[in-house]
């Protein structure tokens, strides 16, 4: 189930504190069998794997306690079936979910092209952003301004690097942003003395976290799904288009086909779960073809262009005109760019008398506008139907 883990000390995992460890062990169910003024042993309650120990140093001013701490994570990552690092990143960051992606990119392991790098970790934010935001929102094509809540989350996340091929790694905190922050500790013993964070290991049976990264490998694994049935002919590209409470949105499609770069190169995806949180699943890969991440990126295209919007602003200039008399409402066309859509289009929009002569100033001025509303395709036209805001965008005539 696990990535290999290289054993050199460069390429280890950062050494948690001491007490971040004991926490840690105590909440997933590790006990004191046997302590004195040098070690402690910890034994699990219910070992599945049999006789497991972990040894721990009293302090963390012994000479070995980097070398005992790597064994005992070692342990652990045995006994939960998770990487070396995985179960690092959950005791560091005070219980912690991990999303890794495996690039393998024609490059010596732990690199890859700076345009595979770049693709890879602008997908990864997006990825955690589309799911979050999917908690709150469940549109399949999310607003330019994205839940405040997922926007904060994110800016937690943790990124690590590791080689064994080129491997991204995300340590996704279990605690929720707003109303679960963590505790702080004053103070630790040692040379590295000073505030610190502790590790929150008190979470809540369902927490913002988890909830995020449940989404993120329920939608991955449906994507995959639907991208194969179209691949095939069994399913046209528009089954992205129906709602579900799983249904990928666009932002998390164009993440997905976005992680294995401007090629499309192979990935692998694995989700793994903190042992702290109840009900935590066992370690998952799902590998991700460039057959699927093309119909991916074809998915998200048009759930961006074929489905209804709600509340769309477009910006651009008023390119024609029409209606039936010299006074009353009348339709436009806007030729723009809605929202976080970076192509230029013409929108359709029926405006008030008042409106349909600001229009018609702004046509004959050259003036850039910005008009609101609903987007929702008719045939090969786009509307904002009803149109709720139409004005000239001050300071540029």
């Amino acid at each position: 189930m696990n990535w290999p883990v290289r054993g050199r000390d460069s390429e280890r995992p950062p050494v948690p504190p001491l007490r971040s460890l004991r926490e840690y062990l105590s909440a997933v169910g590790w006990a004191v069998a046997d302590e004195d003024d040098r070690t402690s042993v910890w034994r699990p309650g219910q070992s599945p794997t049999g006789e497991l120990v972990v040894v721990l140093p009293a302090r963390e001013d012994f000479r070995d306690y980097g070398q005992l701490v790597y064994e005992s994570l070692r342990v652990l990552a045995y006994a939960e079936r998770r990487s070396v690092e995985e179960v690092s990143a959950d005791i560091t960051y005070g219980a912690a979910d991990t999303v890794a992606a495996r690039l393998v990119p024609d490059a010596p392991p732990g690199e890859a092209p700076l345009s595979l790098a770049y693709s890879a970790l602008s997908a990864l934010r997006s990825y955690v952003i589309g799911s979050g935001s999917a908690l709150d929102n469940h549109s399949l094509v999310l607003p330019a301004r994205r839940p405040l809540r997922a926007e904060a989350y994110v800016s937690k996340v943790r990124v690590a690097t590791q080689p064994g091929s080129f491997i991204l790694t995300l340590a996704l905190p279990l605690f929720e942003t707003f109303d679960e922050a963590p505790r702080t500790n004053g103070e630790i013993s040692g040379p590295d003395a000073g505030p610190v964070q502790e590790p929150l290991l008190e979470v809540p049976p369902q927490p913002y976290g988890r909830r995020v990264t449940d989404r993120m490998a329920a939608v991955a694994r449906n994507a995959q799904v639907l991208a194969d049935a179209v691949n095939v002919g069994d399913q046209p590209l528009r089954a992205f288009g129906m709602a579900g409470a799983l249904a990928p949105n666009a932002t998390e499609l164009e993440a997905l086909s976005g992680l294995g770069g401007p090629e499309r190169n192979p990935y692998r995806l694995r989700f793994a779960q903190s042992p702290v949180a109840p009900a935590a699943r066992e370690a998952v890969i799902l590998p991700v073809t460039p057959g699927q991440q093309r119909i991916m990126a074809e998915a998200a295209d048009y759930l961006r262009t074929e489905q209804p919007r709600a509340d769309v602003s477009v910006e651009g200039a008023v390119v024609r005109l029409s209606r039936d008399h010299h006074f009353g409402p009348g339709v436009v066309v806007i030729e723009g760019i809605a929202d976080d859509s970076g192509a230029v289009r013409r929108f359709y929009a029926e405006l008030t008398e008042r409106d349909y002569d600001e229009a018609i100033r702004a046509h004959g001025l050259g003036l850039r506008v910005v008009a609101r509303g609903d987007l929702v395709t008719r045939g090969s036209y786009k509307w904002l139907r009803p149109a709720r805001s139409f004005a000239i965008i001050p300071g540029l005539e």
